[in-house]
């Protein structure tokens, strides 16, 4: 049942004068709390509405209780810090703006991509992991006002998707079909990468498809990545010292491409943004 339209609809006869492109949403994220939606998309802005109201007003559209702009270029990717109302917020035009929610207002911005922001994630320790097209993966020591660099190293393509699996330990997916595990003391993946997460293309032979999204069951060794390969997949994440790495767990069949995935509270139910094509574009 729909609660609530967050964005109505572009109407004809000129109603409304935001261009169809601008309206398009990228990121969505919800605090902990289940108090705050954080949505971003090519209007450049973070909208934050408040969950508890929507779907009580008179009118089917809800409203945004702030808007936080200072992106110059569309927002991709948000993010809150477990357990928190810290936000962040990762654009195209390769910056990372931090907001407290508590207070409603932008704290400060990060610099360190060279170019186009496209995911990030953040566990409970205030250090947000984020990916971009410039083929790094960085840890942000928000606290210590620097960041570490990570780089998947040989030919292996750029991330397209982050998930912090718990504090110092991430998985990313990239463009070219690898799934990693790392860890912030090491400055390469931990144990085997998975060479073809998803896949190919045509059979063995052809291209590997893209490891679209992930997401990892916070505090558990569970890891869930998406593609269009017509299966969600389930994977087992050790990060103990000996054996640490990836495994197949288990596959569910999902038809069209995953572009986003988000585990429920307890690894009670997982649920699955399926589109036609990549969520940035087209590149396949």
């Amino acid at each position: 049942r729909k609660i609530s339209s967050l964005l109505p609809a572009v109407k004809h006869g000129g109603e409304t004068n935001i261009n169809r492109n601008q309206r398009e949403i990228l990121a969505i994220a919800t605090s902990d709390d289940d108090r705050y939606l954080a949505v971003g998309g090519r209007d450049n802005c973070v909208r934050i509405f408040d969950i508890r109201t929507l779907g009580k007003s008179s009118t089917n559209a809800a409203s945004p209780i702030t808007t936080l702009a200072g992106h110059k270029k569309a927002v991709t990717s948000l993010a809150f810090r477990s357990r928190s109302l810290d936000l962040y917020s990762g654009s195209e035009d390769r910056c990372i703006r931090r907001y407290d929610l508590n207070a409603m207002t932008y704290v400060e911005t990060l610099y360190g991509h060279q170019s186009a922001i496209v995911g990030m994630d953040c566990a409970n320790k205030n250090r947000p992991v984020t990916i971009a097209r410039d083929r790094t993966v960085r840890v942000w020591k928000v606290e210590e006002d620097s960041h570490l660099v990570f780089r998947p190293g040989g030919d292996v393509g750029s991330a397209e998707c982050v998930s912090a699996v718990r504090d110092g330990w991430f998985a990313t997916g990239h463009d070219d079909g690898h799934l990693s595990l790392w860890k912030e003391e090491k400055k390469r993946p931990v144990g085997n990468a998975i060479v073809a997460a998803h896949g190919y293309h045509g059979g063995a032979s052809g291209v590997t498809r893209s490891v679209m999204c992930c997401d990892a069951l916070g505090l558990s060794d569970v890891l869930a990545t998406g593609s269009n390969d017509g299966y969600l997949r389930l994977w087992r994440v050790s990060t103990e010292d000996k054996g640490a790495g990836i495994k197949p767990l288990d596959t569910v069949p999902v038809h069209g491409h995953i572009n986003s995935i988000a585990m429920g509270p307890g690894g009670k139910f997982c649920v699955a943004a399926v589109g036609q094509e990549p969520r940035l574009g087209r590149w396949d």
